[in-house]
């Protein structure tokens, strides 16, 4: 089979281990993108002729539908990266291609971001080091009083691949988890460990974590009002997308100081201007740069799981990171 590998050199290195690379090497015949640049897609569409397996990653061009009509051999794709809405097109599936997706490894990494979030937040890591670096260390002892995790309650909003990894490492927390997914019944609920409730109940929760994939039905659909139902000295916790929060909302609520909140996603990234200027002097808030799933073991992982993969598809056996026709729609 010819394996049409796209990313550019550097692109590669960052994905890609040595033994991944020699993976490939032996399973495939190998065509590399050995230049500096990435692939433009009118290049791709020429490249992709004779391929069977097409593998992609951040920065790799876009497969047209003009492509998909050159690539009569093709099928298989993986992304050694995150989402693939508007990087396919739709009627890939309809052609019978398997597509696979690194954002299951990711979801691992954001996860761990996610608990890390709910660690700082609870134990007032920020006040207590601002307070001690500016001499105040009578402050930092009164501000430093923290929550635990252990026993707490949850609420968690989509049952992603991300949100999946989080209520494992939640598990031995003793939490009660209380969790909003419409496509998911209360039985499956129960199967991830957690109690199926409306959107408004999770937001009632003392820690709110959103997961939810950018659909026209979740597009500001943490308005104010929900936002309001998160308790005093409550935590939320954004690792997604902006889009679904009405940010002026929770900007309001923040600056009030009656919640807390980690946000690695923004209206506009990099964050500038006036949403920065909002957000600069809270110190209920922690900012981090879209980083939740950036770890150097998942970035050297992607290639290596999807690759493996689709080996596991080719020899029939089960797969891990594919992404079914079915379930496309409701994916971030």
């Amino acid at each position: 089979m010819k394996a049409l590998v796209v990313p550019a050199k550097k692109s590669l290195e960052k994905v890609c281990s040595p033994a991944c690379r020699e993976l490939l090497d032996k399973s495939f015949e190998v065509i590399y993108n050995e230049s500096e640049k990435e692939l433009t897609s009118e290049e791709l569409a020429v490249k992709i002729q004779d391929a069977d397996i097409l593998l992609t990653t951040w920065g790799s061009p876009v497969l047209t539908g003009e492509a998909l009509e050159a690539a009569k051999n093709l099928k298989y794709i993986g992304h050694a990266a995150g989402t693939l809405k508007n990087r396919i097109p739709d009627e890939t599936f309809d052609r019978g291609i398997r597509v696979f997706s690194g954002a299951g490894r990711i979801a691992r990494s954001v996860a761990e971001y996610c608990m890390a979030a709910v660690f700082v937040s609870l134990r007032n890591f920020k006040s207590c080091d601002r307070d001690i670096r500016t001499g105040d260390w009578a402050g930092a002892k009164s501000n430093g009083t923290g929550d635990e995790l252990t026993g707490n309650t949850v609420g968690i909003i989509s049952a992603s691949s991300t949100a999946r990894e989080f209520l494992q490492m939640l598990a031995p927390f003793g939490c009660t988890i209380k969790l909003y997914d419409p496509f998911l019944s209360a039985e499956a609920a129960a199967d991830l460990g957690a109690q199926k409730a409306e959107l408004d109940e999770v937001m009632a929760c003392p820690i709110v974590s959103n997961h939810a994939p950018v659909l026209p039905s979740t597009k500001g659909m943490i308005t104010r009002r929900r936002l309001s139902l998160i308790p005093d000295g409550g935590l939320f916790i954004n690792s997604a997308r902006a889009v679904l929060v009405d940010n002026d909302a929770l900007y309001d609520e923040l600056q009030s100081g009656r919640i807390r909140a980690v946000l690695d996603v923004f209206n506009r990234e990099p964050l500038e201007g006036a949403e920065l200027e909002r957000l600069r002097g809270m110190d209920n808030t922690v900012l981090t740069p879209h980083i939740a799933g950036a770890t150097h073991q998942e970035w050297q992982a992607l290639m290596n799981c999807i690759v493996t993969d689709i080996l596991h598809a080719i020899h029939g056996e089960k797969t891990h990171y594919e992404i079914p026709a079915s379930r496309w729609e409701i994916l971030a």
